[in-house]
């Protein structure tokens, strides 16, 4: 099982830099600490960070073959020629689908079409089953989006078949893997994009950038065809990269700062819905995560993601509610399938408990649920995971991984025995025969010992330690200055004592003190352990609790120790 983390205070720098970031930026030591801590020193630094601008974004162009892509869209927008998008079953794709499909929509009336392969009939992304698909949709031009940066033979039989393809995506390459003509891809071994990081509906954005402003130039834009606003999509673009957690930093942080604004001060009817259906107020990079995202990538575990792309895009009141609740009552199907899987993942992890990774497989397993449970047996357990499903003669499944090994890596070692695999450094999936299942985990295993440190200890890095008569609005409001949070801009994190008051149990499951008449701290899914061991002391995340016109700060814990 896993180790209690080493916490470490990392709230030491430079007291001469601090003071003059807090005279400069009117902040506080912490504020001035943590943006030190995370490289911005410079005045133009903290102020990018601070005060994300557009005007900030990369040219387009720079990502290799745009100029291609977008030369090859216009001419078929012109032509009216048939056009499907081939999007992916998770948020990313579901965003970046429709947000190509929106901005394709107000180029005028076009021939224009989507499809979504469903995960387990179809498999991830452009696959030989989605080619044939494809095919009977007769497109005379192909875009994928969030996906397609492997499919070598898949782009091929297209073209065959007189098809033209746009491959836009995210996904490390393989160098021994690349689609022939049109790729527009950061991380395509040719590609000289100094931002590697960004997500598939973000490369989307991209695309559509470069082909709006092409239109403008050529005249396309007219009174009765208007020029499409960008910024009432950077929603999109901001779902999609805190869904796929790209780090929230350089490009991402702009685009998610300026959707985030979008979505409060003008959310389209998908957003509004949303918003009543989980009794949000203000949305933040955390709503986005937690509540917004799992109802829409449930869509593609246990079903098909069309529903997804068609409630994002809707117009209609009625019919975007009905959607938002089958999708939210598919979210806790979902969450119910997990909790079955975990507990038949752990039994299997016990016998598997000396390797230095956890390779499981079982009948029971759902496709659509093996990322959610690796995940969950890497907080556990803190080695890497590979969860796979049996279906159709095939072994599919997700993995995930710790920092100290880099999953798209080891996968690469094992590719003579895998049908398909991609994906990052943290997150990745694959397919296999069963009868290679035992030289695979077993190379596998092998990486992982070569690789892994052999002396490991969860770390848990703090940004001070906090004492209550110091918890002021003005210094929460401060921390929220360095929103949104997510990966690569992670909460600020502190150390608290554990108050001698008694805890309050909520819903028997959470625990909450109130420390005083304006600061409470709030446990979830913490009382049955409390109960037993009271820790001496908390690390927590702050914000504000705002209910029935009465603000709080709040905090919330993430780790104890005795």
């Amino acid at each position: 099982m896993l180790p209690q983390k080493q916490w470490y205070d990392s709230s030491t720098s430079d007291p001469e830099q601090v003071n003059r970031l807090c005279r400069d930026w009117d902040t506080n030591q912490y504020v001035a600490e943590i943006l030190l801590r995370r490289g911005y020193k410079t005045h133009q630094e903290i102020k990018s960070f601070l005060n994300p601008e557009l005007k900030n974004l990369r040219d387009p162009y720079e990502l290799r073959q745009m100029r291609e892509a977008v030369d090859l869209l216009q001419e078929m927008i012109a032509e009216k020629r048939r056009i499907v998008i081939l999007g992916d079953y998770d948020v990313d794709g579901i965003t970046a689908t429709a947000l190509t499909l929106e901005f394709l929509n107000k180029c005028g009336k076009l021939d224009l079409d989507f499809f979504i392969p469903n995960r387990i009939k179809h498999g991830y992304g452009l696959t030989e089953s989605s080619t044939d698909i494809l095919l009977e949709m007769k497109p005379e031009l192909v875009i994928t989006v969030d996906n397609g940066i492997t499919a070598v033979r898949e782009v091929q039989r297209l073209n065959d078949e007189g098809i033209k393809t746009i491959i836009t995506d995210h996904h490390l390459a393989d160098p021994a893997l690349l689609p022939s003509g049109i790729v527009v891809n950061p991380n395509h071994p040719e590609c000289n994009y100094s931002f590697k990081k960004i997500s598939g509906c973000g490369v989307a954005l991209k695309l559509i950038m470069s082909l709006r402003k092409s239109l403008r130039d050529s005249g396309w834009w007219t009174t009765e065809r208007p020029e499409p606003n960008l910024r009432e999509s950077l929603d999109l673009a901001a779902l999609g990269t805190v869904a796929d957690v790209m780090p929230l930093v350089d490009e991402n942080r702009i685009l998610t700062h300026h959707g985030l604004l979008v979505m409060n001060e003008k959310p389209r009817l998908a957003i509004r819905v949303l918003q009543k259906l989980k009794n949000v107020k203000t949305i933040t990079s955390r709503t986005l995560g937690f509540q917004f995202a799992p109802l829409l990538n449930a869509a593609g575990r246990l079903e098909d993601a069309d529903m997804a792309v068609k409630f994002l895009l809707s117009n209609d009141q009625q019919e975007a509610e009905k959607m938002a609740k089958i999708l939210d009552a598919t979210n806790i199907q979902r969450r119910e399938k997990e909790g079955e899987m975990l507990e038949t993942a752990l039994a299997l992890a016990e016998k598997q408990e000396q390797n230095p990774a956890l390779i499981l497989t079982s009948p029971e397993f759902h496709e659509g649920i093996n990322g959610i449970v690796a995940t969950r047996l890497v907080e556990r357990f803190y080695k890497p995971v590979l969860i796979l499903s049996e279906w159709a003669g095939k072994l599919k499944g997700s993995g995930r991984s710790i920092p100290e090994l880099h999953l798209k890596n080891a996968l690469s070692e094992c590719a003579d025995l895998l049908d398909r695999f991609g994906g990052h450094a943290a997150a990745a999936g694959c397919s296999l025969i069963p009868e290679n299942l035992d030289e695979f985990r077993k190379r596998f295993f092998t990486f992982c010992r070569e690789n892994i440190p052999k002396s490991m200890e969860p770390k848990l890095h703090l940004d001070g330690c906090l004492e209550f008569p110091k918890l002021t609005s003005l210094f929460v409001e401060q921390l929220e200055r360095l929103q949104p949070f997510g990966e690569g801009n992670q909460e600020p994190l502190f150390s608290v004592e554990t108050p001698e008051l008694p805890f309050t149990r909520l819903k028997e499951k959470h625990v909450k003190w109130q420390v005083n008449g304006n600061v409470e701290i709030i446990g979830w899914n913490r009382a049955e352990s409390y109960a037993e061991t009271l820790p001496s002391q908390l690390a927590v995340n702050l914000g504000f609790n705002e209910f029935r016109g009465r603000r709080k700060i709040q905090l919330n814990i993430q780790d104890s120790r005795v």
